[in-house]
C-alpha cells in the first residue's frame, strides 16, 4: 500500500513501525493529515490504499474520468462523499464513523468488497451507473440504500447486523444477495426490472417486500449452511406486483402460510419446502401483529390458494393441510370458533373438515363405544327356548319383557348397527328404537368422513 503515500515523508513511528502521515493510525495527526491529503488532491492522486482518516472527510466532486482508489483505507470519523466520475474502489476499507454516500453518483464501477462499516452506512438516493460490488461487507449499524438506483448488476453479501433499507430502490439489472445475512430488511416499493436472487441468503427478522414490483425471477434458495428463514423470521409479500408469478420460486426453505396473505401464490414454485405448520390462532395472531385487518378472512383466502398450488403439483398432503387451515380460519371468525349451532362446527369436530383421518377414526370409535354403552341401559326383546309338545323338540318363544344387553354383546350389537346389519334382538322400547335409528344414521356418516379424509391425503 506504499503507492498511496508516494512523495510523503516519514511522519512518526507507531508500535515500532514507521508511517507517513497518511497511514499513521492516530487522531492526533489531524492538522498535518489535512495538509498531506490536500497535496494528494492537488496533484489528482486518488490512491488512498490503507490511508487512515482521522476526521470528517468530504470529497465532492471527483473529476470525471478519474479512478478513485480507497482500498484498505480506514475512516475513523464521519466521512461524506459526492460524485465519482470513474471507478471507485473501497475494497477492504474500514469506516469507524458514519459513512455518508447520500445522493452520491458512481459513473463507473463501485467496489466496496469486504468493506467494514462500524457505524451507519448511508447510500440513500445514490446512483450506481455501472456494476456495484458489496460482496463480503459487514455493517454493524443501519445500512440505508433507500431510493438508490442500480443501473447495472449489483451484488451483496456479508453481514447486516442491524436494519437494512432498500425502500423505493430501483434495480434495473440483475441483483444478487447470495450469502447475505440480514437481521431485518425492507424492500418497500422497490422496483426489480430483472432477476433478484437470494441464493444462500439468511433472514433472521422481518423481511418486507410490500408493494414491490418484480419483472423477472424472484428466487429464495438454501445453498448450504444455515436455513434461509428461521423460527424468528417473518416474510411480508403483501400487495407485491409480479408480472409472471411462475417466476417466483422457493427451494429448500422453511415457510409459513400467513406470509402469503394478499398475494396470489397459485403459480409459485415450491420445491422441497418445509412448511412450519401452526394452528390457525397462531397464524391469525401473527397477522394481527402485522396490522392486517380481518386476518381470518385473508388467511382463509391465502390457504385456499396455497391448496390449489399444492394440488396442481400433486402435493396432496400439503393441500389437505392448507384446506383445513382455511376452513379453521373461517370458523374462528365467530365466538372464537365455538359456534356449535353451525353445521361447519360439527364438520370440524367430526373429521377436521374431512381432512384429518385420525380425528375421524377417533370419533368413529367413540360413536361405536358410546352407543354400546347406551345399549346396556335400554331394553331389547328377550327370547327364551321353550319345550314344544313333541318330545325333545325345542322352539323359541318371544318374551315381550325388555332387557338391556351386557357390555360385550352391546359392542357387537353396536358394530352391527353401524354397518347396517340389522342385528338381533330387536329394540323393544321407544328409547331403544330411537338410539338404534340414531346410530344407523351417525355411524355410516362418520365412516364416510373417515374414508374421505383418507382419500384426501393421497389424491383429489
Amino acid at each position: 500500500m506504499r503507492s498511496a503515500c508516494a512523495g510523503e515523508p516519514f511522519y512518526q513511528k507507531h508500535e515500532g513501525k514507521r508511517y507517513c502521515v497518511l497511514h499513521f493510525p492516530g487522531k492526533e495527526k489531524s492538522a498535518v493529515f489535512k495538509k498531506g491529503l490536500q497535496r494528494k488532491l492537488d496533484r489528482k492522486d486518488f490512491d488512498f490504499q490503507g490511508v487512515w482518516f482521522p476526521d470528517e472527510v468530504r470529497f465532492y466532486p471527483f473529476e470525471s474520468g478519474t479512478e478513485v482508489n480507497f482500498s484498505h483505507a480506514t475512516f475513523a470519523a464521519r466521512v461524506a462523499f459526492g460524485g465519482f466520475g470513474a471507478a471507485a474502489k473501497f475494497s477492504y476499507a474500514s469506516f469507524w464513523g458514519n459513512a455518508d454516500f447520500d445522493r452520491a453518483t458512481f459513473s463507473g464501477k463501485a467496489d466496496f468488497a469486504f468493506a467494514t462499516f462500524s457505524a451507519e452506512a448511508n447510500f440513500s438516493s445514490a446512483t450506481f451507473s455501472q456494476e456495484a460490488n458489496f460482496l463480503g461487507i459487514k455493517v454493524s449499524a443501519e445500512a440505508n440504500f433507500s431510493s438508490a438506483t442500480f443501473s447495472a448488476e449489483a451484488s451483496f453479501s456479508g453481514t447486516f447486523v442491524a436494519d437494512a433499507k432498500f425502500d423505493f430502490a430501483a434495480f434495473k439489472a440483475v441483483v444478487y444477495f447470495s450469502q447475505a445475512n440480514f437481521r431485518a430488511v425492507s424492500f418497500y416499493l422497490a422496483t426489480f426490472s430483472s432477476d433478484v436472487l437470494f441464493i444462500g441468503a439468511t433472514f433472521s427478522g422481518q423481511t418486507t417486500f410490500r408493494y414491490a414490483t418484480f419483472a423477472g425471477h424472484l428466487r429464495f434458495a438454501r445453498a448450504r449452511g444455515l436455513p434461509v428463514f428461521s423460527s424468528t423470521s417473518s416474510l411480508d409479500l403483501e400487495l407485491v406486483e409480479i408480472e409472471k408469478t411462475e417466476k417466483v420460486s422457493f427451494h429448500t426453505v422453511i415457510l409459513r402460510p400467513h406470509w402469503f396473505v394478499n398475494v396470489d401464490p397459485r403459480k409459485f414454485d415450491f420445491t422441497n419446502v418445509d412448511w412450519d405448520w401452526r394452528n390457525a390462532n397462531q397464524e391469525i395472531k401473527s397477522l394481527e401483529t402485522r396490522g392486517v385487518s380481518s386476518p381470518q378472512s385473508f388467511l382463509a383466502i391465502a390457504c385456499r390458494r396455497l391448496a390449489e398450488n399444492a394440488e396442481d403439483d400433486n402435493r396432496y398432503e400439503d393441500a389437505s393441510k392448507f384446506r383445513y387451515l382455511a376452513m379453521d380460519a373461517k370458523r374462528l371468525e365467530r365466538l372464537h370458533g365455538f359456534a356449535f349451532w353451525r353445521l361447519s362446527w360439527w364438520y370440524w369436530l367430526a373429521s377436521g373438515y374431512g381432512e384429518r383421518a385420525f380425528q375421524a377414526l377417533v370419533v368413529l370409535l367413540g360413536v361405536w363405544i358410546l352407543f354400546g354403552l347406551i345399549y346396556t341401559r335400554v331394553g331389547f326383546a328377550h327370547w327364551e327356548p321353550k319345550l314344544a309338545s313333541e318330545p325333545d323338540t325345542i322352539v323359541a318363544k318371544r318374551d315381550d319383557t325388555a332387557a338391556p344387553l351386557n357390555f360385550s354383546r352391546a359392542l357387537t350389537y353396536s358394530a352391527g348397527v353401524m354397518t347396517l346389519q340389522k342385528p338381533e334382538p330387536k329394540p323393544a322400547t321407544t328409547a331403544a328404537q330411537t338410539v338404534v335409528l340414531l346410530e344407523t344414521i351417525l355411524g355410516p356418516v362418520q365412516a364416510a368422513l373417515l374414508a374421505l379424509a383418507i382419500r384426501r391425503k393421497f389424491m383429489r
